[in-house]
């Protein structure tokens, strides 16, 4: 018997199916306030309805109660969430790269390729350098990986950008044009994707990227940068929701 209560079960797998407390009400014929009284463990569902919520979201009663574990979808979900919630950060992320790894293998073997193009099993970074490109593409969706970057993507997740987000993509990839621009862009990258806190000066910078710190100084106004004075100098990092660029950048350039 597992120690999840049925709230936490309820929460997380509605938002593992991706449905909000209104649209689970909805399918359910309650009310919103009630979805959000389970998940807030103010009350547990009536009994009758048991049943419909375990159909929702694809498991037993006895698994969304918590007193059996199978193999189903739902109960592996929780099984990872609990697992890597009980990890440290680094131990998190690291494994969560292997489990990656592993997935694009098996989309890769037992989709449309025959055979896995690369011999390393241990999937740590050192190991996985040198796979070269693999990519998997079925109607259900595709995931490929270049060097240490690993990409999924539903088949349905690809959506046309309106004329606004056109304009600003054409902008972007027209900033990233410029080489000495790419060039900060990878360096900074490689200086701090390691290290969420750390910020790094336009010397260092330059240093990385082998260019003349004016150089480096200009090219930093064209990124998406965070900026911040310390001994009266102006250190930088790429904002945190553009750091995918660079490796994208990368698993693109074939």
């Amino acid at each position: 018997m597992t120690t999840i209560k049925i709230n936490e079960q309820i929460a997380f797998l509605r938002k593992q199916k991706g449905l909000t407390q209104e649209e689970l009400a909805n399918a359910l014929g309650v009310t919103n306030q009630a979805v959000s009284k389970w998940e807030s463990a103010q009350c547990c569902p009536d009994i009758q309805l048991l049943p419909g919520i375990a159909k929702l979201f694809d498991v037993s009663v006895d698994e969304l109660l918590g007193y059996k574990t199978t193999d189903g979808l739902g109960d592996i979900c929780l099984k990872i969430k609990d697992y890597f919630s009980a990890l440290p950060e680094k131990a998190a992320f690291e494994n969560a790269y292997r489990i990656a790894a592993l997935l694009h293998e098996a989309a890769s073997t037992d989709g449309y390729k025959s055979r896995v193009p690369w011999k390393e099993k241990d999937y740590s970074v050192d190991e996985v350098s040198s796979w070269g490109l693999s990519i998997c593409s079925e109607p259900e969706g595709s995931t490929g990986r270049k060097n240490n970057s690993i990409f999924f993507a539903l088949g349905n997740g690809c959506i046309v950008p309106d004329g606004a987000q056109m304009w600003e993509l054409r902008s972007t990839m027209e900033r990233f044009s410029d080489l000495n621009v790419l060039k900060v862009l990878y360096a900074l990258y490689g200086l701090t994707h390691s290290d969420f806190d750390l910020y790094v000066t336009a010397d260092e910078i330059a240093a990385a990227a082998h260019l003349k710190v004016e150089e480096a100084e200009t090219a930093v106004r064209n990124l998406p940068l965070t900026v911040k004075e310390e001994d009266g100098k102006f250190k930088y990092r790429l904002k945190g929701s553009f750091s995918h660029i660079p490796p994208l950048l990368s698993f693109l350039y074939i």
